[in-house]
């Protein structure tokens, strides 16, 4: 049996290997050809162009593991079946569902190798590339920051930090504000609970205001609610939502652990999100190697009927899957429930599938 198991492994590799060839070609093809314009019309330089698309590569393969690994299954499978070679180990008492282990283990290891590669490879890339297109090609510039749970911003009237918990509302928690003097000495250091921006307005709620006088000392005023006048505008704070793609596996868990506002959910969300999605590839191949014996079966066809059925299948599984995350993200349902449940549902109709073949 471990010569059997060496044999599918090396089958199974091979083909998964050509599928993820086949797969980033035709997606950088069309990437290409989409992006193309923007360098062009930025008077960008083709290397810099070669460059984006190179450096994008880790995040396309993060982004089509899972129809990868499906169609790597589905074409060792279907091309053992056309060769006759699953017949021939029924023939000796190798039940199919037997055949299907060492392929789905492998299926398991290359879901690994991509949890580790989302990990440690697509989150630099992906840095550079945003970098280059957003700021280099397109001309956004980020004027904010993010750094350990906190937005930073400057500008020509002084720092700001807070905690963004609203955008929808405006609404800033633990703001501070510190104004300089010509002389970079304290002009004056503004903190809130809250603060809101509405209509052109800053409001602050339990405010605390530390601000200079005129002899040179300070004086410390508290209000439960008070209006100051800010030159800043949200919009000013423009930290890109992209970044958050940036940020690895882990960091994604350790930000939903420690910030327990809605960066932390927004955290918690993305990294079971991502992690889910590269493991969708292992359910999707339970379901779809049985499909392809069944199609075999009925119509007696393999690959011609299977491959299309299983993108047909995948696409399903996606919709389904993002659909989930969707409520997911609106409260709807448990975070935990969106992200796997899609996958227990597949998985175990493709179990009862697969037993009914060695009935």
């Amino acid at each position: 049996m471990i010569l059997l198991d060496r044999y599918l492994f090396k089958q199974f590799s091979r083909n998964l290997l050509l599928v993820l060839a086949a797969l980033v070609t035709i997606y950088l093809l069309i990437d290409f050809f989409e992006r193309i314009d923007d360098f062009i019309e930025a008077r960008k330089s083709f290397g810099l162009a070669a460059k984006y698309f190179l450096l994008k590569t880790p995040l396309i393969i993060e982004q089509l593991i899972p129809i990868i690994i499906l169609l790597g299954g589905i074409i060792v499978l279907g091309l053992l079946n056309h060769h006759g070679e699953i017949l021939a180990l029924k023939a000796v008492g190798i039940h199919t569902f037997r055949i299907t282990i060492p392929i789905t283990v492998t299926a398991i290891v290359f879901s690994l190798l991509a949890l580790a590669f989302a990990e440690w490879i697509v989150p630099p890339t992906t840095a550079h590339t945003n970098k280059i297109f957003y700021e280099q090609v397109r001309q956004e510039k980020p004027k904010g920051i993010f750094r350990e749970n906190r937005f930073y911003y400057k500008d020509e009237s002084g720092f700001y930090s807070f905690e963004k918990l609203d955008q929808k509302n405006n609404r800033f928690d633990n703001f501070i504000f510190t104004s300089l003097d010509d002389n970079y000495t304290l002009n004056m250091f503004l903190t809130a609970d809250s603060a809101f921006f509405e209509n052109g307005n800053w409001s602050f709620k339990n405010c605390r205001i530390k601000q200079k006088n005129i002899d040179g000392g300070y004086h410390i005023k508290t209000y439960d609610e008070t209006d100051i006048s800010l030159s800043v505008d949200p919009k000013d704070f423009f930290v890109p939502e992209y970044k958050i793609n940036e940020l690895s596996l882990s960091r994604l868990y350790s930000l939903s652990k420690t910030n327990k506002g809605t960066r932390g959910t927004e955290a918690g969300l993305k990294f079971l999100e991502r992690v889910s999605f590269i493991f969708l590839g292992i359910p999707l191949l339970m379901l779809g190697l049985p499909l392809l014996l069944i199609s075999h079966q009925k119509w007696g066809r393999d690959l011609s009927i299977a491959i299309p059925l299983s993108c047909g299948l995948a696409f399903a599984a996606w919709g389904g899957w993002s659909v989930m995350q969707s409520l997911a993200k609106t409260a709807i349902i448990n975070p935990y429930f969106a992200a796997w449940s899609v996958h227990i549902l597949i998985a175990a109709i493709g179990t009862v599938l697969m037993w009914q073949q060695d009935r």
